[in-house]
């Protein structure tokens, strides 16, 4: 029953991230066409998309412990790093205390390393079949996106083909990864763990 209810939860925190990815995407797009307020949307939409990956990050440990219990921690304490530092920096940004230019490149890290929290997760998620297949697929591909992000960016910045294509891959990669999560953990089809 509490794991039931675990996972109600868990499973809104994963439409949380759907919504905050859709208005991170938009108003990223909306900032580089005409500026103004759609920055400061896109970096509070930021801190929810980080702090709404939380829960899912708990949840694949839960998932994976039985069989990987070494693993799966370490995987989840790398992940949830990256997650609580890219909220970090995004909130100082939102705040006023830290210039884009200051916190860029440290989120860009902070990102990439939760693709490769997606990138572990959906590996162990194919090893051990605690999840469908496609979903342990869609979490590889978003982690390979963000990945792709820091790699474009660092090769030539923002503009490089990589980092659109990142930006893109992890965008739908992360939208079908989390509304599959969601509706899984809603409808009850994730109820016990080992």
């Amino acid at each position: 029953m509490k794991a039931n209810r675990y996972f109600h939860y868990v499973g809104w925190s994963a439409y949380v991230n759907v919504a905050a990815n859709i208005i991170g995407f938009v108003s990223l797009f909306a900032f580089f066409a005409v500026g103004g307020p759609a920055g400061i949307i896109n970096d509070i939409s930021s801190i929810f998309f980080s702090l709404s990956l939380i829960p899912l990050a708990l949840t694949w440990h839960y998932l994976h412990r039985s069989l990987f219990p070494s693993l799966s921690l370490v995987v989840t304490i790398i992940g949830i790093f990256a997650i609580i530092t890219a909220a970090i920096l995004q909130a100082l940004l939102v705040f006023g205390v830290v210039e884009l230019e200051q916190t860029l490149r440290s989120v860009l890290v902070a990102n990439a390393v939760i693709g490769v929290w997606l990138i572990l997760n959906g590996f162990l998620a194919r090893i051990s079949s605690t999840l469908p297949r496609g979903l342990a697929w869609w979490s590889i591909i978003a982690g390979i996106g963000l990945v792709l992000i820091i790699v474009g960016f660092w090769i030539g910045g923002q503009e490089h083909p990589l980092t659109i294509i990142g930006g893109l891959v992890a965008f739908v990669g992360i939208l079908i990864w989390a509304i599959w999560l969601g509706r899984l953990l809603l409808t009850g089809k994730v109820t016990s763990l080992t």
